[in-house]
């Protein structure tokens, strides 16, 4: 979780189902926690809050209590059952709704569930409405009696969505793609073949609801879509999160494309195309100088934000940049909605492959990125890492002795407990040396 926030991490609420945190009291005090902070802002209760979930098992009593929260406060809150994050972020938009909330733990794994918050601009909270939302919430929860509600029919908000991509790429611009997505038993079962098949392709789906959701599948495990992909000689295979925000790709070999290139390859197709605002582009302190290097060559100017998809679109606005991205496949363009969306991207990855008249692995080879090594370490205790004397001499010491040529990044992460170490260097022979003796230095603090 964050340092600055007791509940909320880089991107909501997460934890295991029924553990002190996810389970139906602290849901249902999120709703009325909300519903507060809607009614300090004077919103009209007669503008509707959206709610939607993944599918797993815990979801719908989460959702549900979230919602009787709302309503406590006489808010108009709406359950569409199950919708990846993107098409409830688009619907929040298309409706003119006050917000909503999305009951997922993304890629986590089935035993854990989360909570988003989603503003009325469709994209997250910042940390000072995160925090505002934290000093309403109350551990002296009672919960209703009756704790149902009806589901909406969401078929209509599905097709405006579909609707609205179409707007973005030609007809048929996918015809003769052979494409197989992992659909990570998740929120996107519906919405992504169908989609990929209103553009042309012929779809091959796997972990289509016959498994539980992220249980070794979707983008955190790309084996057996590379399997696949290879058995049916298809052109690509994309991989969803279980929410659906983020997009993984496999190459026609069954090669993983590391996320870094997939955002190199993006941001110059923008540039070429002409809508690439302020020749600049968006990613994280984990991404690759490999990509840094890559889009120096190209004119394109690299600023880097603090992990997670709000602080990558804080800095995309501060910045005035309309695309940025994370290399595990979150990826915004501000200019189609401003939070991520693995089938829109898995689309706009498409589009440059079929602009380009290339293959994936054609178009990423381009991007060199330098070697590294990372690792997360559990660690149920976040000492500040500036208080690691020993570790602080040596990052000095080789910033001196190798400046630019090595960088290593040590920071906790915002949704489990580890502490993250990536070491990357222009060359090989330097990553083993400096990647021991950090790990050495951190081993004295944890």
């Amino acid at each position: 979780m964050s340092e600055t926030l007791r509940y909320f991490g880089t991107d909501g609420i997460r934890g295991p189902y029924g553990g002190e945190i996810i389970n139906e009291k602290f849901s249902y005090s999120l709703g009325v926690a909300f519903a507060r902070f809607l009614e300090e802002k004077k919103c009209d209760k007669s503008k509707p809050i959206l709610l939607a979930r993944d599918t797993r098992p815990s979801g719908d009593k989460l959702l549900i209590s979230c919602l009787h929260g709302l309503k406590e406060k006489n808010f108009r809150a709406l359950n569409l059952g199950v919708l990846p994050t993107p098409t409830l972020a688009f619907s929040i938009i298309n409706q003119h709704a006050l917000g909503g909330i999305m009951v997922t733990a993304s890629h986590n794994p089935h035993s854990d569930n989360g909570l988003k918050i989603i503003s009325h601009e469709g994209g997250k909270l910042t940390m000072d409405e995160e925090r505002s939302i934290e000093s309403y919430i109350s551990e002296q929860v009672v919960l209703p009696q009756d704790l149902t509600a009806q589901t909406i029919e969401n078929t209509p908000y599905i097709n405006a969505y579909i609707q609205n991509l179409s707007k973005w790429f030609a007809p048929q611009f996918l015809a003769g793609q052979r494409i197989v997505i992992d659909l990570a038993n998740g929120a996107t079962l519906g919405i992504s073949p169908l989609a990929l098949e209103s553009f042309g392709a012929e779809v091959i789906c796997i972990n289509q609801g016959n498994g539980m959701i992220n249980d070794l599948a979707g983008s955190e495990f790309t084996d057996g879509l590379s399997q696949r992909v290879t058995e049916e000689n298809a052109d690509l295979g994309l991989a969803h999160d279980g929410d659906g925000d983020r997009i993984v790709f496999v190459d026609k070999s069954g090669f993983k494309i590391d996320g870094d290139k997939i955002l190199g390859i993006l941001a110059v197709h923008a540039q070429k195309n002409g809508s690439l605002q302020s020749d600049g582009f968006v990613a994280t302190i984990y991404s690759n100088s490999g990509l840094e290097q890559f889009l120096a060559d190209n004119s394109i100017k690299l600023s880097r934000s603090d992990v997670g998809d709000r602080n990558v679109f804080a800095l995309m606005q501060k910045k005035n940049y309309n695309w940025g991205g994370e290399s595990s496949g979150h990826i915004i363009c501000s200019d189609y909605l401003n939070t991520g969306d693995g089938l829109f991207s898995a689309l706009s990855v498409l589009k440059c492959i079929t602009e380009f008249q290339s293959d994936i692995s054609i178009l990423t080879d381009q991007i060199k990125l330098w070697p590294s090594r990372s690792v997360g370490l559990e660690t149920y205790t976040k000492k500040p890492v500036s208080s690691f004397e020993n570790l602080n001499r040596y990052l000095k010491q080789i910033n001196l002795e190798l400046g630019k040529k090595v960088r290593v990044l040590i920071r906790y992460s915002g949704t489990e407990p580890k502490l993250r170490i990536l070491v990357e260097a222009e060359e090989e022979n330097l990553i083993e040396k400096v990647f021991f003796n950090v790990m050495k230095l951190v081993s004295e603090h944890i």
